[in-house]
């Protein structure tokens, strides 16, 4: 049972069948002689139906129309500076510091704490 939805599976279809056609000329085009009308008629084929493709990428609302205002391009420099404590009172500052950041989010106040006793109480 495929996991895919209808508008995926109709995709992949129009995908499949663009791959298709894309062979049968491409194979077409190892008959024919480099230069000849022929294989002239089979390039402009193969440019019309990538361009086929594309557009029609575009009206089902794969692709953005134009893809150049829809892509941005952004940078983002970060700077460390990691400093290195030169006494024990510095470094037991930034040990506090970092301790507090790293339990910020984990309820350690008194009604909290009073909960927690209460619990272990009741399971004891």
């Amino acid at each position: 049972m495929s996991t895919l939805s209808t508008p995926e599976k109709l995709i992949r279809r129009m995908h499949k069948s663009y791959n298709d056609a894309r062979k049968l000329i491409k194979a077409a085009m190892a008959e024919c002689s480099v230069g000849t009308n022929t294989h002239l008629q089979h390039v402009k084929a193969l440019a019309e139906l990538d361009a086929k493709e594309r557009a029609e990428e575009i009206a089902i609302g794969i692709v953005p129309q134009d893809l150049q205002q829809a892509t941005k391009t952004e940078y983002l420099f970060v700077a460390h500076c990691h400093t290195i404590p030169a006494n024990r009172e510095e470094l037991k500052k930034l040990l506090d510091e970092q301790a507090l950041k790293a339990c910020k989010g984990l309820h350690y106040s008194d009604e909290d704490e009073c909960i927690r006793k209460e619990l272990e109480e009741q399971f004891k």
